[in-house]
């Protein structure tokens, strides 16, 4: 890939990361609260020079926000409901790549990370990094300070090795998966591109949105339609994935219910596909 279409990615990458200046702190200024517009900006621009976007994509990324400031700031319930139904949809076409405008490049293409495992195809999304950005500013819950974090870490860290084990003990189990210690050259470039593309995105959609609108109605159902909506959206890889995301998707959130920060499902969903990555067959066994 050319070096100045990295630079969209990286750029989107500081974005999401710098809206950790935003959270519980009114007082800044508002130049640090909105400094992840700033920086979405730039990577837009540079998106735009590198190719990676098209003319057309800047509607999607123009309303993604607007959508969403709408469905969270608005006074009217019948508005915000409004809103809060169309951010789910635009957020949804755009993580599956149903929205013109973006060329997202092609990093890995059917290659075979171990002789065990299937061939993986890997992107790096820059419309699923968007919606991951715009959700986690408007809709999630995030820690407010390192004292906020950590009280909330000491809660629940217990329930972080539960998870690795029990949703890698099932999948070995059920043969999905099975033990293949690899550490592969393009292993950072899996975490950055995993990491801000794929689990901030998700959560953010699953957890902060979907169960967030849905603890109105309880909390139980709130975990219970986030893990099961989290699992039917990976039907694609077969049903003993669907199953397997089912499983980690209520752990995660169950995490967000506990800990209300939404950086613990990050992590944790980041960290189990880390040790699935490094640890087992990825994606699945052949």
């Amino acid at each position: 890939m050319p070096a100045l279409a990295w630079l969209p990615f990286g750029l989107l990458g500081l974005s999401i990361v710098s809206t950790g200046l935003a959270a519980g702190h009114d007082n800044r200024p508002v130049f640090l609260r909105h400094f992840w517009l700033l920086l979405l900006g730039l990577a837009v621009g540079t998106g735009l020079a590198a190719g990676v976007l098209h003319p057309a994509a800047l509607a999607s990324i123009a309303a993604l926000p607007v959508f969403a400031w709408l469905a969270t700031r608005h006074g009217k319930t019948a508005v915000r409901l409004l809103f809060t139904a169309l951010t789910l949809a635009l957020a949804f076409a755009l993580a599956v790549h149903a929205v013109p405008g973006y060329d997202n490049p092609l990093l890995l293409k059917d290659f075979r990370i171990s002789a065990q495992s299937v061939p993986y195809t890997m992107y790096a999304n820059f419309d699923k990094g968007v919606v991951g950005l715009v959700l986690l500013v408007f809709f999630c819950r995030r820690a407010s300070s390192w004292r906020d974090f950590a009280a909330a870490w000491k809660s629940s860290a217990s329930l972080v090795p539960a998870l690795l084990l029990g949703v890698l003990g099932i999948g070995w189990a059920m043969g999905f998966v099975r033990p293949d210690f690899k550490l592969p050259s393009f292993l950072a470039l899996f975490a950055a591109v995993n990491l801000l593309f794929v689990c901030v995105a998700e959560e953010a959609f699953f957890r902060g949105v979907i169960q967030g609108q849905l603890e109105r109605f309880g909390g139980v159902l709130a975990i219970a339609a986030s893990g099961l909506l989290f699992g039917a959206a990976h039907l694609g890889g077969g049903w003993q994935f669907a199953a397997l995301a089912s499983v980690a998707g209520f752990a995660y959130a169950l995490l967000y219910a506990r800990t209300r920060r939404i950086e613990f499902p990050i992590a944790a969903h980041f960290l189990l596909n880390l040790v699935h990555f490094v640890a087992f067959t990825y994606p699945r066994a052949a």
